[in-house]
């Protein structure tokens, strides 16, 4: 008997135990996972990036929270008497632009970021022009530049976080869940691979893309898939050291990395699935068009490496879904769908489920309009603008 089963040991898993271990360090809690390589999790595969530039508070709040733990880095990143690593903290900003089309969207977006505490500037077309001359502006109105954040090297943040779940006390084991016994409303069991079942009070089901498989077992439906991205990291002759987290409306995001830049087009269009191919016509013919065209001054461009990862898009309205289903799943909490912010949020996400485990309500973060009853009311709750 353990109290609560984690499935999955990527960044939600793993935040979402250290938090339990944390707030009752007597609880037994298991994490389950098939692959502690993580080759075809989203867990180390992303950009680093947090951000405050949302449109939903939810958002930012998370946000606001793992950038707490980044600024006290040196206490929160060290395990065990050891140093806090090196994080790789690059604050150069976030800077969403629009045209002249979602101009009133983005006016709208700052005005709740500022509501909500975040250090962003506004910049008009020729300020944009004036603070990055590398950037094109001729059909942009404007945009908006948060101050506080950047990007780390995600997998030096995930190995403190895995090592801190671990100092706390949570049991790590390789095997894979594969079903569930009921009673009533109530999870009894969790029935793994290997043949074991492990009688539990409590499961948080935090399994990325393979989450809505299971969570179908006890008869949640999610309308999250795995969705293919690229990303490319191209040399740039010209230094661009300076430039911000750039993000627009059509999916482009560059931001400085190693000796250049690291861009992504994300197609969200694409039809879903386990797909880690890597298209070789998706520079030439998609980003690399989208970045001339955006950016100049970056002198000679060179491809050193292309890359694949999943996102575990949320088809319904592209934001997490987190909590359980009343009556049917009482003790039973997902934490899925993240389409692309769930490194960025995983410690706030971690916390909540904590919160919603020992105390059956939120108590610090409110995160009850991201839950899964929006789903069944059908009553899309997504961000507004660039996503």
């Amino acid at each position: 008997m353990v109290d609560v089963v984690v499935i999955g040991a990527g960044a939600v898993g793993c935040a979402a135990a250290l938090h339990l271990k944390e707030a009752a360090p007597e609880l037994e809690v298991l994490v389950v996972e098939p692959d502690y390589t993580y080759a075809r999790a989203a867990t180390g595969k992303g950009t680093g990036g947090v951000r405050q530039l949302f449109s939903r508070p939810e958002n930012i709040w998370l946000s606001q929270y793992t950038l707490e733990a980044i600024e006290d880095w040196d206490r929160w990143g060290a395990v065990d008497g050891g140093a806090a690593p090196e994080l790789n903290w690059r604050r150069n900003g976030y800077l969403f632009v629009v045209g002249e089309q979602d101009l009133d969207t983005l006016e709208a977006n700052f005005e709740t970021q500022q509501r909500n505490g975040v250090a962003a500037e506004w910049l008009d077309a020729t300020a944009l022009a004036d603070r990055y001359p590398e950037l094109v502006t001729t059909d942009l109105a404007a945009g908006v530049l948060s101050t506080g954040d950047g990007w780390l090297n995600p997998k030096v943040f995930f190995s403190v976080l895995r090592a801190k779940t671990s100092a706390a006390g949570a049991t790590f084991i390789t095997d894979r869940v594969v079903d569930f016994s009921q009673d009533g409303s109530a999870v009894r069991s969790v029935t793994l691979a290997s043949g074991q079942v492990i009688p539990t009070t409590a499961v948080i089901n935090s399994a990325g893309v393979h989450a809505p498989q299971l969570a179908a077992k006890i008869g949640m439906q999610i309308p999250v898939e795995p969705m293919r991205r690229h990303e490319h990291y191209i040399e740039t002759s010209a230094d661009v050291d300076h430039l911000p987290f750039f993000k627009d409306v059509y999916g482009l995001a560059v931001h400085a990395y190693r000796q250049g830049i690291s861009i992504g087009l994300v197609d969200f269009d694409h039809p879903g699935g386990e797909d880690f191919t890597l298209d070789p016509t998706d520079y030439p013919d998609r980003v690399r068009p989208a970045l001339v065209e955006r950016f100049r001054g970056l002198g000679e461009l060179t491809l050193r490496e292309s890359k694949t990862g999943l996102y575990d898009q949320n088809r319904f309205d592209g934001n997490m879904i987190i909590g359980n289903w009343p009556g049917h799943a009482d003790n039973f909490f997902v934490a899925c769908g993240f389409s692309g912010h769930g490194f960025m949020h995983a410690l706030g996400v971690g916390r909540g489920l904590t919160e919603l485990v020992l105390h059956g309500q939120y108590r610090t973060l409110d995160l009850s309009r991201m839950g899964y009853q929006r789903i069944l009311d059908g009553r899309p709750y997504g961000e507004e603008g660039v996503r």
